[in-house]
């Protein structure tokens, strides 16, 4: 009663001391944003009422558990298998003299009991129950099948506010990129400007080494090698688009990296030897279509809607709606652009015809889960973003099995990929490519993967301007993010003043 009386206070106040051009334009905004909300509320109808369920429900992906990560020797020996398809493997040592990683289970438990979630949505209400789906909670016995990135029910008040404070500014980013990108491309087509140039070689290694494609690191040789210090990046089931925008998957892609000199040895796509600019564009596209959605999809097993956080925990309540939001503008709502891209000339038209090959390569990277990546430690040396995330995750969880009350239905590890993994990956995307041109569109063989690989580098991996909230680790104001930056910055402060606390790029 009191803040209705205050509203209608500050509203006849508002009409005898306001002019008349004021008041129309404040009429005529509001008017202007009801039929905005009316807009909304269709895409809300068409997408989430009716169509979704909370993670409450037993019918929600992430109501089970986070499906298994899957085994290095079963990845191991689908690589070999792969392999044995094409003769230019055949005498690659990275792959036929291997010694067999060490796996210590009791520190991998360790780590699972740590992250693992209340089963409970609801603050303060521990179930003792494992079936919590049964009471309206969390299933804590049943796994998920896979990862799903959007399905999480999202409430038509919070997904207006997510249309409000996040899609516009996400969309003047995109804009604003594109419209720059095709200016520079025209200069450059006319001779007037030029890209700054680029080491295809140099870049080769660092989009493996300081993203999280290191995850894919497999081997590397021995002391005594003839070869040198040379690491092996292997990527099994290797989904592309080629220049015919077809959705295509090889059985193995592998590049090679001299970790001495941190550049470009050799790669190969089944039969084919590429170079290293050639390399380049596929890197980019499977980080952009194939890997990085992973972190999105494990993100949902991190988030919490419950209207009863709003008193307990409402920033990690916010951070949750940002999340799912994000989400559903990653996924469902990105291919819609295509059209739009293609009409600019940015794009190739097949990009956005029925086939819809990007949405297909989403869906490759979702459906492919997680490889366990132990062996990844022996690229600490190497790796700035390797040696930041193996400290802080356990840093993370750490901290995370202290405030574990706070999250209710929140598992540590999704968390931890959801806002750490996630905002750096993104942060050294933007860092690490420079110049979008350098990705060449006119490729004979992989360049409709580059013209997709521009406009993501220019619209949809900085920062996104103007968020009237607090999307950081630093500075957050809650005890757990706090908690976890202070100790993270001790180990590389750049990176964890980039650290987020939701999906919001």
């Amino acid at each position: 009663m009191l803040v209705r009386a205050i509203l209608v206070a500050l509203l006849t106040y508002a009409l005898y001391q306001l002019t008349i051009p004021t008041l129309v334009g404040i009429l005529t905004l509001s008017i202007a944003y009801l039929f905005y909300a009316f807009y909304v509320f269709g895409k809300w109808t068409e997408s989430f009422s009716g169509h979704r369920v909370s993670r409450r429900h037993d019918q929600s992906p992430s109501n089970r558990l986070l499906p298994d990560i899957k085994k290095l020797e079963e990845n191991k020996a689908r690589i070999q298998e792969n392999a044995k398809y094409h003769e230019q493997f055949d005498d690659c040592e990275l792959l036929h003299h291997l010694q067999d990683m060490k796996i210590t289970k009791k520190e991998n438990d360790k780590f699972r009991g740590r992250a693992r979630a209340i089963p409970s949505l609801t603050p303060g209400k521990i179930r003792e129950s494992a079936i919590g789906s049964a009471l309206g909670s969390l299933n804590m016995v049943e796994q998920a099948k896979e990862l799903d990135m959007d399905h999480i029910y999202v409430g038509f008040k919070d997904f207006l506010w997510g249309f409000t404070f996040i899609g516009p500014f996400s969309q003047l980013l995109w804009v604003k990129g594109t419209t720059i990108l095709r200016i520079r491309d025209f200069l450059t087509k006319k001779g007037i400007i030029k890209p700054a140039p680029c080491d295809y070689e140099a870049m080769c290694a660092t989009l493996l080494l300081e993203q999280t494609q290191a995850v894919h690191y497999y081997a590397r040789t021995s002391k005594d090698s003839k070869l040198g210090n040379i690491a092996g990046f292997f990527f099994a089931n290797f989904p592309y688009v080629d220049n015919e925008c077809n959705y295509r998957v090889a059985d193995l892609f592998a590049v090679d990296i001299d970790l001495d000199t941190k550049r470009f040895v050799k790669a190969k796509l089944d039969e084919i030897s590429i170079n290293a600019k050639e390399t380049m564009i596929l890197l980019w596209f499977n980080t952009i279509a194939a890997q990085h959605v992973k972190l999105h999809a494990m993100a949902n097993w991190g988030v919490n809607l419950d209207d009863a956080l709003k008193d307990v925990n409402p920033f990690f309540r916010q951070n949750s709606v940002v999340t799912v939001m994000y989400n559903y503008f990653g996924y469902t709502s990105f291919n819609s652009f295509m059209k739009q891209w293609a009409k600019q000339g940015l794009v190739s038209e097949e990009w956005a015809g029925d086939a819809k090959p990007l949405v297909q390569e989403f869906n490759h990277g979702i459906k492919d889960n997680i490889w366990q990546h132990t062996q990844i430690d022996e690229l600490v040396k190497y790796s700035d973003f390797v040696t930041f995330v193996v400290k802080v995750r356990a840093i993370f969880l750490a901290e995370f099995k202290k405030y574990k009350a706070m999250f209710p239905g929140a598992n540590g590890e999704a968390m931890f990929v959801g806002t750490v993994l996630h905002s750096l990956d993104h942060t050294l995307m933007d860092i690490n490519l420079k110049d979008p041109l350098w990705l060449d569109v006119d490729d004979p063989r992989f360049g409709k993967m580059a013209e997709v690989g521009r406009v993501v580098k220019v619209g949809f991996v900085s920062d996104v301007p103007g968020l009237c909230f607090h999307k950081r680790f630093k500075d957050s104001g809650h005890p757990f993010y706090e908690s976890v930056y202070e100790k993270a910055a001790k180990v590389n402060k750049f990176l964890a003043d980039n650290m987020d606390t939701c999906i919001i790029k």
